[in-house]
């Protein structure tokens, strides 16, 4: 995959009207609607949160429970629609009979069980002009299971870097590992503090005379838990989705840095996420360290900055490996067709996560903005956690082959030997059989396909490393 990345051009594999995205015979046009639908709603909802101070009174009315209402319903049908494709797409990487993989299969069935929720909680508010505290504790608790997600995920990274032959080249492998590991840490924090702030500070039922906000002072957390929800939760989100995941990123399209010139790919790795840290940490530098200060009325300015910058740096990492999708598009084979969907599972998590880990439920305003977000962050979860394992692994498999290639190269003198053809033949045979060899045993590792295991592909990287070692003359 390394090489075609290097060395293949831009290609679109779908029609001259949709050439900004890439399909496969599973993931389709109607998926990629039925996604964006979901993520459209999902970004509202976390708008009406981040600006609850500014929205609050419009949607506590009978518009704003229709509108609620009809959200749900939709997102739900989108993300349950668009969740069937993807597992189809991952039906054979879901086969292994793991407890992990019973968990992605029944992500589902969570979906399901947090959907009736959603329908007791519209009941509620149709009958009764209220909804129950406990339903949103529900919600909290099915949603950590995200939590697992993210830990499986860490650990599977930081095992395939702990035994990579060149740790140096695996950088990208790293940086994925610290933005799982910090979003777990996060998820944790915040799933603690949410239960425990839905127990103890908030009335059994809410209603419309009900005083939301989206303030730190509404949330009634000690000293302590302030600092801990400042250190805990929103530090390493921003660090894993404005750091560890842009250096990754960043690791990942560096092949296409002379393709769409020096200039616009630093414009896109750096712009983005210095709008998200000036917009989340510009007011706490501004005040005190020991205060959440993002939601105050007179740092409005930040608050839209920070939304932009992150929706911002979603869309350019999505837009990468939808890139790199392209580029592989005109080597279909199936190993490739598999790589694409890892491509495009990849980036639909990277526009979904980093709404979903937002932290609004807790403003308990009528009707519940806030929940939908939290809502899907088991799909978000489910598919970074498959995605992004798959590509980054994909991608790091077929360069440590690469370097194995070259190093068996040297190791049979094969370049001694061009003038032999049948002795050439013979040393090809042996290193295609000892890379294969290599490759199966990845996949068995860590149940990701590498195109390196075509024979072909490998005999094709073969006849590169011999033409670049040809002596000139």
């Amino acid at each position: 995959m390394v090489r075609y990345i290097k060395k293949c051009r831009l290609h679109n594999t779908t029609s001259n009207k949709m050439q900004w995205i890439v399909t496969t015979s599973i993931i389709n046009k109607k998926t990629y609607l039925m996604t964006f639908i979901t993520w459209a709603i999902i970004i509202t909802d976390v708008i009406f949160g981040t600006f609850l101070d500014a929205l609050g009174k419009p949607l506590n009315s009978s518009f704003g429970v229709i509108l609620f209402i009809t959200m749900s319903i939709t997102v739900f049908f989108a993300g349950l629609y668009a969740l069937r494709d993807y597992m189809v797409a991952l039906r054979k990487d879901l086969e292994a009979p793991s407890f992990f993989n019973r968990l992605y299969k029944a992500t589902p069935i969570f979906l399901y069980a947090l959907l009736v929720i959603f329908g007791a909680i519209i009941v509620e508010m149709v009958l009764f002009s209220q909804y129950s505290t406990f339903l949103l504790i529900l919600i909290v608790l099915i949603s950590g299971v995200a939590i697992l997600f993210f830990g499986f995920r860490t650990y599977k990274f930081l095992s395939w870097f702990k035994s990579s032959v060149n740790k140096r080249h695996n950088v990208m492998i790293l940086a994925f590992a610290v933005s799982s590991m910090l979003l777990c840490i996060s998820m944790t924090i915040a799933t603690a503090l949410d239960t425990k702030e839905s127990v103890f500070s908030r009335p059994p039922s809410i209603d419309p005379g009900f005083h939301s906000s989206n303030s730190m002072a509404s949330r009634h957390l000690s000293k302590i838990e302030l600092v801990i929800h400042l250190y805990g939760f929103l530090v390493p989100q921003v660090t894993a989705i404005a750091i560890a995941e842009t250096v990754a990123v960043a690791y990942f399209l560096r092949y296409f840095k002379d393709k769409i010139g020096r200039a616009t790919f630093w414009t896109l790795i750096i712009l983005p996420p210095v709008l998200f840290l000036t917009g989340i940490f510009g007011p706490q530098l501004l005040t005190t360290g020991s205060e959440f200060v993002y939601t105050l009325p007179r740092f409005l300015i930040f608050r839209v900055l920070g939304t932009a910058g992150w929706v911002g740096a979603d869309l350019v990492i999505a837009y990468a490996y939808i890139l790199v999708a392209k580029t592989l598009g005109r080597q279909i084979t199936s190993s490739h067709n598999k790589i694409i969907n890892y491509l495009i599972i990849a980036a639909v998590s990277t526009i979904l996560v980093s709404p979903t880990t937002n932290n609004w439920i807790t403003d308990n305003s009528y009707p519940p903005f806030g929940a939908i977000q939290r809502a899907f962050l088991v799909l978000a979860s489910f598919l970074f956690s498959i995605g992004i394992y798959s590509v980054a692994l994909s991608v790091a498999q077929d360069a440590e082959l690469h370097h194995l290639a070259r190093k068996y190269a040297k190791q049979y003198a094969l370049l001694d030997t061009l003038g032999n053809a049948q002795k050439n033949a013979e040393i090809i045979g042996k290193v295609v059989k000892l890379i294969h060899k290599h490759a199966d045993a990845m996949e068995k590792e860590t149940a990701v396909e590498s195109s390196m295991l075509d024979d072909n592909e490998v005999r094709r990287y073969l006849d590169l490393v011999i033409r670049e070692a040809r002596p000139v003359g």
